[in-house]
């Protein structure tokens, strides 16, 4: 099926599109649940957490190829639905999926204000409005202006990651304790490095930035995923390593850089906020998307009346943005669950497996659908 895309992406542009895409809420909330376990915990789930999420995502881009580069709601209702119904449940699955990315883009609003009112002591709702609007000019100019965004914001990432971590050596360092085992915890902690390191609709946008090309969008899977497990690691270890006792804030990484010195503070505060940024641009230019083809008025517009309800439920819902992205990371993972029963079925009715290849087969899927369960589990169950 032929790809139609409002701009063309470049590779690099496609990695960074994953890479900033994972590379927030999550990722800020991974150190925090690691103190609730072992540094060892992190390794292993951080591997296996790659693993799973290559094949996924291999799985939504041959998905989305499939049917012409668009977002899930629809392949759910071009391959799943059929009938007199096929409407009402494509209605239904746009609401659910919408909502659950509304949720994240909340709690991101939230985290983008925490550092804007830590940087200029205001108010805590002007924060929120203004990250709303300076994050929104990116994404109200299209997609191609967000690849570039994602590009040059991810080097930046990684210039800073690279300064941090070297800075980190500068503490006494000391074997991080780990936590007592709880089966609680360990779930939690799994649940959110895969969350963390997960860019369904980056993926998506990807497909159609690339114009479906099957072995540039598998290079951007594989490279992209390796970045964002790389960044997790280093974020999780050197916190872990650079802070002693609790972890008092939310946004573990900026206790990091104040432990260090005030030149690591502020690259801390610009890591967090620079990290909420590109998740923000990734998620509502998907939402923008998503409204776009259930109704096919114009993409601005689109944008408007997707985001204005996620900046109404930050102002007036939740603030703890660790309490919504576990909420969003919950939601996600059981849209997984539809999503290889879709996948399956396209693959059978195409014939053929450009992207994914022998990683799409029955046992992979059936893979996706137990690790998925058991982040669906470690999203819900309380941390100790």
């Amino acid at each position: 099926m032929k790809i139609t895309s409002e701009a063309k992406l470049t590779t690099t542009e496609a990695i960074s599109m994953i890479v900033g895409h994972s590379i927030g809420t999550g990722i800020i909330a991974v150190p925090y649940l690691a103190t609730k376990n072992s540094l060892w915990d992190v390794l292993w789930m951080v591997f296996f957490a790659y693993c799973v999420n290559v094949i996924l995502h291999l799985i939504i881009a041959e998905l989305s190829y499939n049917n012409g580069g668009v977002q899930l709601v629809k392949s759910f209702e071009g391959e799943l639905f059929t009938g007199k119904g096929k409407k009402i449940a494509s209605w239904i699955i746009f609401s659910v999926y919408g909502l659950a990315i509304m949720v994240g883009v909340s709690g991101n609003i939230n985290g983008g204000a925490q550092a804007l009112q830590t940087w200029f002591a205001i108010p805590f709702a002007t924060a929120q409005i203004l990250y709303y609007l300076l994050a929104g000019i990116v994404v109200f100019m299209g997609m191609k202006a967000v690849g570039i965004a994602q590009k040059y914001a991810v080097i930046l990432l990684l210039c800073i990651v690279g300064a941090i971590t070297l800075g980190t050596f500068t503490l006494p360092l000391g074997l991080p304790q780990a936590a007592p085992a709880q089966v609680n915890n360990l779930l939690a902690l799994f649940s959110m490095i895969v969350f963390a390191t997960s860019a369904n609709q980056a993926v998506i946008q990807a497909v159609k930035g690339l114009e479906g090309n099957a072995k540039k969008i598998r290079t951007a899977i594989f490279i992209g995923f390796a970045i964002s497990c790389s960044f997790v690691l280093l974020v999780t270890a050197t916190v872990l390593f650079g802070v002693k006792g609790a972890l008092s804030q939310e946004l573990a990484y900026v206790q990091l850089g104040s432990n260090i010195g005030g030149w690591a503070k502020l690259l801390a505060a610009v890591f967090s906020l620079l990290a909420l940024l590109t998740t923000f641009w990734s998620n509502t230019l998907s939402l923008r998307d998503v409204v776009h083809e259930q109704t096919g008025i114009n993409n601005r517009i689109c944008w408007i009346v997707a985001t204005v309800p996620c900046l109404l439920f930050a102002l007036f819902g939740i603030n703890s943005f660790i309490i919504l992205t576990r909420i969003m990371s919950g939601v996600v993972v059981l849209v997984s669950i539809a999503l290889v029963f879709t996948y399956n079925k396209s693959r059978k009715k195409a014939g053929a497996s450009p992207i994914c290849g022998r990683l799409g087969t029955i046992p992979f899927q059936t893979l996706m659908i137990v690790s998925t369960l058991i982040c669906a589990i470690g999203a819900l169950v309380p941390v100790k």
